[in-house]
């Protein structure tokens, strides 16, 4: 039988995560960047770019879903399981919202309100990943035991 990574194994494997995903995040940031019509930018572009972060959102919530790295944090310390929780309900909130966002005709693409729903779900990732990394963090400083 194949034992699941440890709360370290699978913690290592996020933050490398996190970094891909960050660089995803800023992509699509930038295609909003340039005020004048350019070949790297527009809302086509964005929606492009939203596409491409969809594949490795879901595989880095799969993998620590399927790692079972919030139940291991939750055994070891109990008193971080309201974060737990709380970050396993965001993955499919979020995969949900960012499927929405993708669905959007060019037509909304080009309205005020698509724009500003992507740039808050972006701020929104980008403030999961920051929650996610600090918990991790704690898990492995030594406030809450890690096994290895």
């Amino acid at each position: 039988m194949i034992q699941p990574p440890t709360v370290r194994q699978a913690a290592r494997t996020a933050v490398g995560e996190h970094v891909n995903l960050r660089r995803l995040l800023a992509g699509v940031l930038a295609a909003f960047s340039r005020p004048d019509p350019h070949s790297g930018s527009g809302p086509d572009v964005v929606a492009a770019r939203l596409d491409t972060l969809r594949g490795p959102l879901l595989a880095h919530f799969d993998e620590e879903e399927r790692a079972g790295l919030f139940e291991q944090i939750e055994e070891r310390a109990p008193e971080h399981a309201t974060a737990c929780d709380h970050l396993r309900r965001e993955h499919r909130s979020l995969l949900s919202r960012l499927d929405l966002l993708r669905s959007a005709s060019p037509v909304e693409r080009r309205g005020p309100t698509w724009s500003r729903e992507v740039r808050t779900l972006v701020d929104e990732l980008a403030g999961h990943e920051r929650r996610e990394a600090d918990l991790l963090n704690r898990a492995l400083d030594g406030s809450t035991p890690a096994a290895d």
